[in-house]
């Protein structure tokens, strides 16, 4: 059947902004769309280990206010003490709950908190960074220039200083908003590169590139005395593998500096992390581990501010690992930081396709950042600039007010 009567169709509303937009051009009045864009937003929320007396309770306060909680049975079950929930709602059903959860016990005014947070930064709205990070426009495009001669798919590219000079000009001019510089191979299978030689590969061209180039330089390195020497040589931003765990002076580097840095997850490391890796959860477990290593990071003096996130797609995972994290990207966006989504010519892209090459992956790569920037991911980490950088555009043309285009 054709539907004819009233011509009804489904609107795909994503946030606020769109709920309000799609109100308006009905002709809805100002207070009526301001009275209402809440209750056009349906937001389902996972919460993990709750108390099982309050999980019930969560679960009645909702229900009372026309949402609903699905839990596990442990809620039900007698001696059970923990429960996993799924609740179901509106945002203008959340913003009825949430005043309630916090006069009730069981650690429901912390989980009140927390709730409030994701909602706020799952709808759209936009981390706050380091007054030098310019996200505002999302995703940005960071450019890879690996100096180093074994890079899984641009090893001996770019390992004299003319050429690599030449193509960070050149990635910008593309559309690079960053040019992360890498010295060392953090392949599968790769080899630790000796300090000096990172630093000989790394220091003179961000020197040479420093105060010239039009766009801010990020180092790829878990090494403190690296990203030290890179940060007084004109470096703006590190990028670490380890998340401020591999060099215990990482973290005091970075502080003193106040700069950015992207947290990445990593199962194990990289001459290892292929080696059957495995998972009960992979999205809860990466999340978990941000959870507690943007925590580390705070604890130490880092500013929120300068927190980003890789969930590490290809870094001890498997192909339906990494599936699973690119399916689920805006699940990242919980956590409140921009997310950063490294997928370029990688190996899982040439499982599938069949493209042993990693050269060949280019239209592959573009496919997945088009995914991240409908996920709201803040920056594509690709080697090949111009294709992507054209993709996320035509991303933002199509979603003006999503991206912060509009």
């Amino acid at each position: 059947m054709i539907p004819t009567a009233g011509h009804p169709h489904v609107v795909a509303i994503r946030d606020r902004e769109e709920a309000r937009r799609t109100m308006t051009e009905l002709e809805v009045s100002g207070p009526g769309v301001r009275i209402m864009d809440e209750k056009a937003l349906f937001r389902v929320v996972r919460v993990r280990d709750l108390d099982v007396r309050a999980a019930g309770i969560l679960k009645q306060e909702m229900l009372s206010r026309g949402g609903e909680v699905a839990t596990s049975r442990a809620v039900y079950e007698l001696g059970a003490e923990r429960a996993n929930c799924l609740i179901m709602g509106t945002l203008a059903q959340y913003a009825k709950l949430l005043p309630k959860l916090r006069a009730q016990p069981f650690g429901l005014k912390a989980l009140a908190d927390s709730l409030e947070a994701v909602l706020k930064h799952s709808d759209g709205g936009r981390p706050s960074t380091h007054p030098g990070l310019d996200l505002s426009l999302r995703p940005v495009v960071m450019g890879i220039l690996n100096i180093t001669p074994d890079s899984f798919s641009d090893g001996g590219d770019f390992f004299r200083s003319d050429v690599a000079i030449r193509e960070a000009y050149r990635m910008v001019e593309e559309g690079a908003a960053i040019v992360d510089i890498g010295g060392e191979s953090t392949r599968p299978g790769s080899e630790r590169v000796p300090l000096e030689e990172e630093l000989r590969r790394v220091v003179p061209l961000v020197e040479a590139l420093a105060g010239d180039l039009p766009a801010p330089i990020s180092i790829d390195t878990y090494k403190a005395e690296v990203a030290a020497r890179a940060l007084e040589a004109g470096a703006f931003m590190i990028n670490d593998i380890s998340a401020l765990s591999m060099d215990e002076g990482l973290v005091d580097v970075v502080r003193d500096a106040g700069c950015p840095v992207v947290l990445m997850h990593m199962l194990g490391e990289p001459g290892t992390m292929q080696e059957n890796p495995v998972y009960g959860d992979v999205v809860g477990e990466v999340y978990d581990y941000f959870v507690e290593r943007l925590n580390y990071a705070v604890d130490r003096g880092l500013s929120e501010d300068n927190l980003l996130i890789d969930p590490g797609i290809g870094f001890g995972k498997t192909l339906r690992h990494n599936l699973e994290l690119i399916r689920n990207l805006d699940t990242f966006r919980s956590l409140g930081r921009p997310v950063l989504l490294g997928t370029s010519r990688k190996r899982f892209l040439g499982e599938i396709l069949g493209l042993p090459e990693p050269k060949d992956r280019v239209h592959a790569t573009v496919a997945t950042s088009v995914l991240g920037a409908l996920a709201d991911v803040d920056i594509v980490r690709v080697h090949d600039v111009a294709a992507n950088a054209q993709a996320v555009q035509l991303v933002r043309a199509v979603f003006p007010h999503h991206s912060g285009e509009a």
